[in-house]
């Protein structure tokens, strides 16, 4: 049987499909005589993973890709962070791929660690305020103007273990990439207020 490999970079293939596959989270090995059809059902994180705590809270640590600007979130359960995949067009295009993907959090459970100085703000027409690392570029987190003093949206790809807060549901789900899985075993909503 022949083989072909997907990569998130790349793809090379000779299978048979139904619809074209650009992107792939994680490394597959497909028999070439698989279809690949679209809005079936994967599981994105099933589990997470045990993270550390200290004095019964919860504290995940992230950062940018320079290390300038770090932040801690502490929280008292993983329960109290809701990880989602938005495929509205404005993450679609602040995230540069299909959807975006955030975790919110309570405003008093985020904290700069270091780097404030050099953050850097872009406020939307929409409202929503995105804070990025003024020396790499790393988008750190977002919020709209009814959230600002409540709520952070955190960069989930910028968290040191994102796996620790999987994905909890999908919004806009109207506007997904038609080649794009569903998440399984999460909520699915077509429009934000649904």
């Amino acid at each position: 049987m022949r083989t072909c490999i997907l990569s998130p970079l790349r793809i090379k293939s000779t299978l048979v499909t139904t619809t074209t596959t650009t992107y792939t989270p994680r490394l597959l090995l497909l028999p070439t005589t698989t279809k690949i059809t679209t809005h079936h059902p994967i599981n994105f994180y099933p589990q997470a993973r045990t993270m550390s705590s200290s004095h019964s809270n919860t504290q995940l640590k992230g950062g940018c890709t320079c290390k300038t600007v770090q932040y801690t979130i502490t929280l008292n359960s993983v329960e109290d962070a809701r990880t989602t995949l938005c495929h509205c067009k404005s993450c679609k295009r602040a995230f540069g791929t299909n959807y975006g993907l955030t975790a919110k959090v309570a405003l008093d459970a985020f904290s700069y660690n270091d780097g404030t100085e050099t953050l850097k703000k872009y406020t939307q027409q929409n409202g929503v305020t995105r804070e990025f690392c003024g020396e790499c570029g790393v988008f750190i987190c977002e919020y709209g103007k009814e959230a600002a003093d409540k709520f952070r949206y955190v960069m989930w790809g910028s968290l040191d273990e994102p796996e620790n807060i999987p994905p909890k549901g999908e919004f806009f789900c109207k506007e997904r990439a038609s080649w794009m899985p569903e998440i399984n075993g999460v909520f699915h909503k077509r429009e934000i207020k649904e």
